[in-house]
């Protein structure tokens, strides 16, 4: 493995002057400074394990073809092995025989980055690089898009164990505490031990979705003919108006 730093009497000088001159990764790589890039980052005084495979101004390089490319880590990896021009823009060109062998190299890489690079001064060194080629410096442009994180299903199961949940871990131990009332007995320990077997099932059949159904149903129904009872014993006594 071998960096691109040739000379002019260097057997890869004429291969470094193909990538400088007509390859489009070649125009772009002289467009970044990469020496303000590499600073970013912590020196490494101790290097501990085997070497990099790539220095550090690789690191950005290789984040820089992943979005160029729009390819996936392990594409990505398999085109860097064959495409020199790849491996020149990332600052290293690898020899015939050699490979990198791990799979997770370019998430290792973003990982990397992400707890190490702060964002801000990198949009400041990528701007002072580009800032010829900006048309428009007084023009700000946002992603407005907004989108739900936590959006799901409402499935028939989900919404009566929901109502189980409410009731049986809210309700009526909060009513039965305030009033010093045992908590009275019910199978909702045993329900919820087979709501977590059924909520990691990869494929959930009908005999079993059915089945989850009933029993959820009828602890619904004892929760509520519980919490009734409860209520007509302490006269709705710590029952509050956001709780109806």
């Amino acid at each position: 493995m071998q960096y691109t730093l040739f000379d002019f009497d260097s057997p890869n000088f004429s291969k470094w002057y193909l990538f400088k001159n007509i390859t489009i990764l070649g125009k772009i790589h002289q467009t970044i400074d990469w020496d303000s890039l590499e600073k970013l980052l912590p020196n490494k005084t101790k290097v501990c394990g085997a070497p990099s495979w790539l220095p550090a101004k690789g690191l950005f390089a290789l984040m820089f073809l992943k979005h160029y490319t729009c390819l996936s880590d392990e594409k990505l990896l398999e085109q860097f092995h064959t495409n020199w021009a790849m491996q020149m823009f990332c600052g290293v060109l690898l020899a015939d025989n050699e490979r990198i062998k791990d799979n997770s190299f370019v998430s290792r890489v973003r990982s990397y980055l992400g707890n190490h690079l702060y964002l801000n001064l990198f949009q400041s060194v990528m701007i002072n690089s580009w800032e010829a080629e900006i048309p428009d410096k007084n023009v700000l442009l946002m992603d407005a898009t907004c989108y739900e994180v936590y959006l799901r299903i409402p499935t028939d199961v989900k919404l009566l164990w929901e109502s189980c949940t409410w009731l049986w871990e809210k309700q009526i131990p909060a009513l039965c505490t305030s009033n010093k009332i045992k908590l009275p007995r019910s199978k909702y320990k045993d329900q919820k031990i087979k709501q977590l077997t059924y909520s990691k099932l990869r494929k959930k059949i009908h005999r079993k979705t059915y089945s989850r159904k009933r029993s959820l149903l009828k602890l619904l129904n004892k929760g509520i003919l519980t919490l009734n009872e409860l209520l007509e014993k302490v006269k709705s006594k710590g029952f509050s108006g956001k709780d109806s």
